[in-house]
């Protein structure tokens, strides 16, 4: 492997980590998340979500508030059933 390529491999895995933490730290599956990535100049990971939340997280940040399930899913879970407009209810 070259040295170039151990450089990139390496930055990979530090964006990955990073990203890692804060799905952790803020409460979110992966599979909520629409968009990952790691801002070039600032080294913040930048998470949005299904619910429409844009959050960051810097390295080495500790205390950040949990999102609530609205903002990472974007269902409400106490939202009352609806009736289907046309055809018979899905059981």
């Amino acid at each position: 492997m070259t040295e170039k390529n151990e450089t990139q491999t390496n930055e990979m895995q530090a964006k990955e980590g990073l990203i890692g933490k804060a799905l952790k730290a803020y409460g979110i599956a992966p599979e909520y998340a629409i968009g990952t990535n790691v801002d070039r100049e600032t080294g913040e990971a930048v998470i949005v979500t299904n619910g429409g939340k844009k959050v960051r997280f810097a390295k080495g940040q500790t205390k950040v508030e949990p999102l609530s399930e609205i903002e990472i899913t974007g269902i409400n879970p106490k939202a009352k059933k609806r009736k289907p407009v046309a055809g018979k209810a899905k059981a």
